[in-house]
């Protein structure tokens, strides 16, 4: 990466925008072991954050709904390596010639992992908080699939609030995710 992009900011390299049809993340999926299970996840959670852009656009919101589809099928292609909680960094790394979609897998988890948290975790130092409309989506449909069902966020936040607790930074970012894209879809942006 060059030093005018460090510095300015203002220059994607060009592997970032380099692109997965839905077909070729499917494809990613099965060669990096994911099993059926996580698969029909996977689908059900594109379908989701597909659904929930829809809504979004319709309130005149600028979405990549192309790039949720697919990132939505990727989020959970760690799981080919670990069930753990670093599932989402070893997406990134299979996805790292990819870094919009490595981002998603990183930044998925719960409503995202603060640098705090990270370090708690024993993840590697960094800050996994989804920072796009398009990761938030992806994390909060994600938030609302159980296996390959859709259910309502409230149950997500239940068992949050249970296994964590109410207070919980964890617990918070779900409920402020959900908050956020709630208000998104009462916003009418045209």
């Amino acid at each position: 990466m060059n030093s005018s992009w460090k510095k300015a900011n203002n220059r994607k390299p060009a592997n970032s925008r380099k692109s997965i049809t839905p077909s070729q993340a499917l494809g990613l999926l099965e060669k990096n072991g994911c099993s059926r299970d996580v698969i029909a996840h996977s689908r059900a959670v594109s379908r989701q954050a597909v659904k929930i852009a829809r809504q979004l656009e319709k309130k005149g919101h600028k979405i990549d709904v192309d790039f949720i589809r697919t990132a939505g099928l990727l989020h959970d292609i760690g799981r080919g390596r670990t069930h753990g909680i670093r599932h989402g960094i070893e997406g990134g790394l299979i996805l790292k010639d990819f870094p919009k979609y490595a981002r998603v897998c990183k930044r998925h988890l719960g409503a995202g992992i603060d640098r705090k948290e990270a370090k708690k975790l024993g993840l590697p130092q960094g800050d996994y908080i989804p920072r796009t409309l398009e990761e938030k989506i992806i994390a909060h449909a994600d938030n609302m699939v159980e296996g390959s069902k859709v259910v309502p966020i409230g149950k997500t936040i239940n068992a949050y609030e249970e296994k964590m607790g109410k207070d919980h930074p964890a617990t918070r970012r779900v409920v402020r995710l959900s908050a956020y894209i709630k208000k998104m879809a009462e916003e009418n942006m045209v």
